[in-house]
């Protein structure tokens, strides 16, 4: 059983993020779990109010939904990111692993074209619920329940850089599209710079603006 698990501060665009959360809904008919910090109707939905938005809340927020699903596989989802079909089809092999995707890309502010991010991101990743949930009630033990001043938890609390010590990475067909506005928690982001005027699913990058941000 797959759960989708949307996390947001509800900072970012209103009309970016109502495309978002209506094209999750258009790809498919999984279940949902969001938190978030004003109240939205979107599956399951958890409001823990306007905690602010850093690296630690987000991660909390997620703790949280990992807790109120029984699913045995979580697929991430965020405010700023536009998921194609497949996404949601695919299964990882094991629950004790991270599976993330190399076909992930990243629309600049302002820009007509795509940066390409190799490595993937936390926001296009499948995850067994029991492992991820594991590896987080670690880390934040001991830990206040939300704080603005650990942007890019676990680093600063466990010198780690990444929640997950064993990454692997699945085979999709289609780019998961992060875009960057200046209104989410950061702008900057490692990727090529290399600029892509089009990609499968989407197109070119001037009608997927108009399509799901301008």
């Amino acid at each position: 059983m797959k759960t989708i698990i949307y996390c947001s501060s509800g900072r970012e665009d209103k009309t970016l993020e109502q495309n978002v959360r209506l094209n999750i809904l258009k790809q498919t008919d999984l279940p949902i779990v969001s938190v978030t910090q004003f109240p939205m109707d979107f599956g399951h939905n958890i409001c823990v109010g306007d905690v602010g938005a850093s690296g630690f809340n987000f991660f909390r927020q997620v703790q949280i939904a990992l807790k109120n699903t029984d699913a045995d596989i979580v697929i991430s989802a965020e405010s700023d990111c536009l998921y194609p079909p497949d996404y949601f089809e695919f299964t990882p092999p094991r629950l004790d692993v991270c599976y993330r995707t190399h076909q992930t890309y990243v629309m600049p502010d302002k820009r007509k074209f795509y940066f390409h991010k190799e490595e993937g991101a936390t926001h296009g990743q499948w995850v067994g619920r029991l492992f991820y949930l594991d590896r987080l009630n670690t880390l934040f033990e001991g830990a206040p329940p939300w704080s603005l001043e650990e942007m890019n938890f676990p680093k600063e609390r466990h010198k780690k850089l990444d929640i997950f010590t064993e990454i692997k990475y699945a085979d999709i067909q289609n780019p998961v599209v992060q875009i960057k506005t200046h209104k989410g928690m950061r702008y900057h982001t490692s990727s090529d710079r290399t600029p892509i005027y089009t990609l499968p699913y989407w197109n070119d990058g001037v009608s997927f603006r108009q399509k799901y941000y301008e």
